[in-house]
C-alpha cells in the first residue's frame, strides 16, 4: 500500500515537500497520510478505510452547524450540491493576491476571510458534509505526465454510495444516470468528469484543456480520512505564500506562457 507525500512520485513529492501550508499543519498531516488508489487499495479504501458513523458532536461548531441548517434539505443529493455550491461561492468571493494570501487555519476562518485554494476549500466542504452527519473524506488528484498539474476535491457518502465533488467549481460528480460517482469511477473512465465539467464548467474544459481534459486530473489519486471531531489531531497555523509557490504561481497568472514545466529543476530529480 502507498502511502504519504512519495505516492506521485518524485517530482510530485518535491512539492508537497515544499508546500505553501505552515510546516506540521492540518494540510501537511492530511499529505502525509493519502494513501493511494489503485487495483489493489481501491476495496479497502471504498468498504473499510473510512467511519461512516456519526462523528458529530452536536453543539460543538456553531457556525457550522448554521451554516448547515441553511443549506437543509430533505433530499440527500440535493444538500451535497447545496454545500457543494456555497463552497463554490467561497471560492468566487475571494480576491485575495498572492502576496495577500492566507493559507490554512480552522474551516470557520477560511469561510470567513474566503479562499480559492483547493485544499482549504476541500476542507470546508467536508465539515459541511460531516457536522450534516454525511460521511466525508479529502480526494487529492494528480496527472503526473504534467507539471504542477495537482487539485484536491471531497468525496462524500450518501444514498449508500460515495460520490466525489469538486467544491471549487461546484461540481458534484455522477453517472449519465445520475447516480453518484466516486473517485474511483473517474479514475477508470474520464469521461465522467469530462461529460459534467462540459455541462457545468466549460470554462475549465478551455482553461485545462491546453493540457489535458480535466477527467485526466484523476489519472493518480490519493485518498485519506480527514474526521471533524478529530480537531485536537491538528495544528491549524496559517501562512502567506512562500517563495517556492511565488513561483509557480506566477507562470500559473501568465498562463505559462512558455509552457507547462518545472519550474524548480524537479525533472532532475
Amino acid at each position: 500500500m502507498k502511502k504519504g507525500i512519495a505516492i506521485f512520485g518524485k517530482q510530485y513529492e518535491h512539492g508537497y515537500k515544499n508546500e505553501t501550508h505552515a510546516p506540521g499543519s492540518v494540510v501537511r498531516v492530511l499529505f502525509d497520510e493519502m494513501i493511494k488508489l489503485e487495483a489493489d487499495t481501491a476495496e479497502y479504501l471504498y468498504n473499510t478505510y473510512t467511519d461512516l458513523s456519526h462523528r458529530y458532536k452536536q453543539g460543538s461548531r456553531l457556525i457550522l452547524e448554521s451554516i448547515a441548517s441553511r443549506l437543509k434539505s430533505e433530499d440527500d443529493a440535493e444538500y451535497v450540491d447545496n454545500v457543494i455550491q456555497y463552497c463554490r461561492k467561497i471560492a468566487e468571493s475571494c480576491c485575495a493576491d498572492t502576496d495577500g494570501f492566507i493559507y490554512g487555519g480552522i474551516e470557520e476562518d477560511i469561510i470567513e476571510r474566503t479562499s480559492y485554494w483547493c485544499t482549504d476549500i476541500a476542507r470546508v466542504a467536508c465539515m459541511l458534509f460531516q457536522v450534516a452527519w454525511f460521511p466525508s473524506r479529502i480526494i487529492v488528484t494528480a496527472n503526473t505526465n504534467f507539471a504542477y498539474c495537482g487539485h484536491v476535491v471531497a468525496e462524500v457518502y450518501y444514498d449508500g454510495k460515495w460520490c466525489v465533488t469538486d467544491p471549487n467549481a461546484g461540481i458534484v460528480f455522477k453517472h449519465e444516470s445520475g447516480e453518484p460517482a466516486s473517485a474511483w469511477d473517474v479514475h477508470n473512465d474520464y469521461e465522467i468528469a469530462n461529460r459534467i465539467y462540459r455541462l457545468k464548467d466549460p470554462g475549465r474544459m478551455q482553461g485545462n484543456g491546453i493540457f489535458f481534459p480535466p477527467g485526466e486530473q484523476f489519472e493518480s489519486v490519493g485518498i485519506v480520512n480527514y474526521y471533524i471531531d478529530e480537531m485536537e489531531k491538528y495544528s491549524y497555523e496559517t501562512s502567506g505564500t512562500n517563495e517556492f509557490y511565488k513561483l509557480i504561481l506566477k507562470n500559473a497568472g501568465e498562463k505559462w506562457a512558455d509552457g507547462l514545466r518545472w519550474v524548480h529543476g524537479e525533472e532532475f530529480l
